[in-house]
């Protein structure tokens, strides 16, 4: 067999299980690996490389994911583990591996960068970046690929592409850095970014950890909830005056989140029972003019980091601009209504009491009201809300996540599944504990 042969069938097998791919459970195969110039030197090992693979599906899509392989002479990997063994034109019989779990790999890659930069990488800030860090691989659960680098830098790969400009990359070149971290440089090839440089916040907590921390103690969330809304209020200002902004129309959306959930009923047939009170929801949003404007566009919990520091100015630090996995690129840089970031936060809060000892009991549900009341009202002191939308956006953000942990974590299926439901019951007058504003 050929390399690509032998390659792409080690490469199926290891894609499959990684959290970053997003085409589990539709029969996805791998047809093709594109390699790019080598990034390490001649004579340099491990090498290091990307390989852009194309994996197509039944229904005749296809997507583009990027692979960071490395690659060394046979018996050097030691306890690396070992994807295939291969031979390369220019490198002879070799073993590949995953460079992403390796850290010689990474040094090589990150030294090369800042050594002799390709034509695709582009330095804002190199200095930033210490070639003889400590780096390895973030273990949590991500869309992509976040690396650490010492305790100043990350690099993150991105591993689903799209051509043209990723959207964490452009935001956070277009925005002051207060609330967000600082770009230190963009790795780019052909018609595709790759990868960024950014600036690492220490002295932090996940926002998603931080919350589940104390709702799994029953202590109030409402303080952080509120500094919380005030720093979405923020970033808000922030991408409207460096993106612009505009106003479209409710019909329109709402068509569009029946469209959406048409889709979701066709993934999760069980959601098709609820099709006449959806339809009333988003309806809801009719007859309006919405304000619109670049938002963030998948933003939870864990899209935010909370300082330790209780006196600093910004106690909030907003992370991560790529949008909802499960959209195009154009999607996802869309204008839309700032409400979809307030939903996704509301999402979020309903997902924290999941880590309550009864996540149905009246105080985890008084958790949750009171954290998303406050994380309104901080909003507000900086922004309004405009008034008919909130509902709307929450039951799609809800549908949208029934159908997302049904293709990727089944067993979390049941928390968006039984908030679609709440959400209706709530908007046709039923008794709940939840903000006064939906």
């Amino acid at each position: 067999m050929s390399w690509a042969a032998d390659a792409a069938a080690a490469w199926q097998r290891h894609i499959e299980d990684a959290r970053w791919f997003s085409g589990k459970g539709r029969s996805a195969q791998l047809s093709e690996l594109t390699p790019l110039d080598w990034y390490t030197p001649v004579g340099q090992w491990p090498a290091v490389r990307s390989e852009l693979a194309t994996v197509d599906y039944p229904d005749r899509s296809a997507e583009t994911y990027q692979l960071l392989v490395g690659y060394d002479r046979p018996g050097a990997l030691r306890d690396r583990q070992v994807l295939a063994r291969v031979e390369l034109d220019d490198l002879g019989p070799v073993e590949l591996f995953d460079a992403t779990d390796d850290p010689a790999a990474l040094s090589g890659l990150v030294g090369s960068l800042l050594a002799d930069p390709p034509v695709g990488m582009r330095w804002l800030e190199p200095g930033a970046i210490d070639p003889r860090a400590r780096m390895r691989r973030y273990l949590g659960e991500q869309s992509n690929t976040t690396v650490l680098l010492g305790e100043a830098a990350l690099l993150k790969l991105f591993r689903k592409l799209e051509p043209g400009a990723n959207l964490d990359a452009e935001v956070l070149a277009a925005l002051p850095g207060e609330i967000t971290p600082r770009l230190f440089g963009v790795l780019q090839a052909g018609d595709y970014d790759l990868g960024m440089f950014y600036q690492r916040i220490d002295e932090v907590a996940d926002g998603w950890v931080f919350a589940t921390s104390l709702a799994a103690r029953s202590i109030d969330f409402e303080t952080a909830a509120g500094q919380l809304g005030e720093a979405l209020a923020i970033l808000h200002d922030e991408l409207a005056a460096a993106f612009g902004s505009s106003d479209c129309s409710g019909d329109e959306v709402a068509e569009t989140m029946l469209q959406r959930y048409a889709s979701a009923v066709d993934a999760v047939p069980e959601l098709s029972r609820h099709a006449e009170a959806v339809t009333r929801v988003f309806d809801g949003l009719r007859g309006q003019r919405l304000a619109t404007q670049r938002v963030h566009g998948d933003f939870h919990l864990g899209q935010a980091l909370h300082r330790n520091d209780s006196e600093h100015p910004a106690p909030w630090v907003i992370i991560d601009f790529e949008g909802e996995p499960l959209k195009s690129h154009s999607e996802r840089r869309m204008f839309d209504s700032p409400t979809r970031d307030l939903a996704g936060a509301l999402r979020s809060l309903d997902y924290a009491r999941s880590a309550a000892a009864d996540p149905d009991a009246p105080g985890a549900l008084r958790w949750t009201a009171r954290a998303g009341q406050a994380f309104l009202d901080g909003y507000r002191r900086h922004r309004p809300v405009q008034a008919g939308t909130l509902q709307p956006y929450v039951v799609d953000k809800a549908i949208y996540e029934v159908v997302y942990e049904v293709r990727n974590r089944p067993g979390w299926a049941h928390i968006p599944l039984r908030a679609v439901q709440d959400e209706l019951v709530r908007a046709q007058g039923g008794p709940t504990i939840r903000p006064k504003e939906l």
